[in-house]
């Protein structure tokens, strides 16, 4: 399996977090939300679950000016 790794700025999450000015709880919930992908988003540094991520910050800053405001409901 290959992946096409996409250019951008690449860092690690806790460089990341500090640049989205996100919790590393809220930068990992979305990923496990599903609004970021392997390769497009984030890589992995090696294939052990504990590896290091890289995030491509242009990428996740596209995915993050698309949210929309929570909607209340009555």
């Amino acid at each position: 399996m290959s992946l096409k790794v996409l250019s951008g700025r690449w860092l690690r999450t806790c460089d990341a977090i500090k640049e989205l000015s996100w919790s590393r709880a809220t930068l990992f919930r979305r990923k496990k939300d599903g609004y970021f992908k392997v390769g497009t988003h984030f890589i992995t540094t090696g294939p052990a679950p504990t590896s290091n991520l890289l995030w491509n910050i242009d990428a996740v800053r596209q995915v993050q000016g698309k949210w929309s405001a929570p909607t209340l409901m009555n």
